[in-house]
């Protein structure tokens, strides 16, 4: 490819399906059980990696895409759970960052003292460095330009990506997530993509929308992804628009 393309880390077929129509010069490949269709948007080279659910999918999916592909920014979009009581199915959270919501450290609890997950802390291990809490972050000026995309099916906003393999159904473990670390919204690839990125020094950045929220009762909508879809497609224009400047 002449330009290092925009790359595109989607979970599963239909949230990339109205994308991948999109791609003008179409073509699929794939690379050690992954597949990537690759095509143009606009003239400009675009790489749609089909990633897979799960944190080590997309860890292993990331890592192909930027020595395959060398892009000029990662783009994970797709759908995630509602955390708090003002982020409603159909919303887009834009992800300033990411948290690894399944890495934890426990207190130290005697036999038949039972188990806690509310009491446990959220923290990355790091080698020769104190156990901590640690963000993954999002590309500033991405950010920025999402923030600009306008959107009529539900709100913007911007904030934590909670992420990791888990599936939280729990009212209180939800809420606890949402007022001790921040998050709006969880999924179970945020955290794998943004770290390989954040690594390679490529910029990334996540929009998800919510499909559903357990605590206010929301139940998934086959729609979010569409809509999702239709946004990340604008921003990805006025992306290439900047880059044609």
């Amino acid at each position: 490819m002449k330009n290092r393309p925009i790359a595109i880390i989607v979970a599963m077929k239909d949230e990339f399906n109205i994308l991948k129509n999109k791609l003008e010069n179409k073509k699929q490949i794939e690379i050690n059980g992954f597949m990537f269709y690759e095509g143009t948007i606009d003239d400009y080279p675009i790489v749609i990696c089909h990633c897979k659910i799960m944190t080590i999918n997309a860890t292993i999916a990331t890592v192909l895409t930027i020595k395959k592909y060398n892009p000029i920014a990662i783009i994970n979009q797709g759908t995630a759970g509602g955390h708090g009581k003002d982020i409603h199915t159909g919303d887009i959270i834009i992800g300033k960052k990411t948290l690894n919501i399944i890495s934890s450290k426990t207190s130290y609890k005697k036999k038949g003292e039972g188990s806690n997950t509310l009491d446990w802390e959220l923290v990355d291990f790091l080698e020769g460095e104190k156990d901590r809490t640690n963000y993954q972050l999002a590309d500033k000026r991405l950010i920025k330009l999402a923030q600009d995309i306008e959107f009529s099916h539900g709100k913007v906003k911007t904030g934590v990506i909670g992420s990791g393999d888990i599936w939280d159904k729990e009212f209180d473990r939800i809420t606890m997530l949402n007022e001790k670390y921040g998050t709006l919204c969880e999924d179970m690839e945020s955290i794998a993509i943004y770290t390989v990125a954040n690594l390679f020094k490529v910029p990334v950045i996540g929009i998800k929308v919510i499909s559903n929220n357990e605590i206010l009762g929301e139940e998934f909508q086959v729609s979010t992804m569409v809509n999702c879809q239709e946004f990340c497609y604008k921003f990805i224009k006025e992306f290439i628009k900047g880059i044609k400047k």
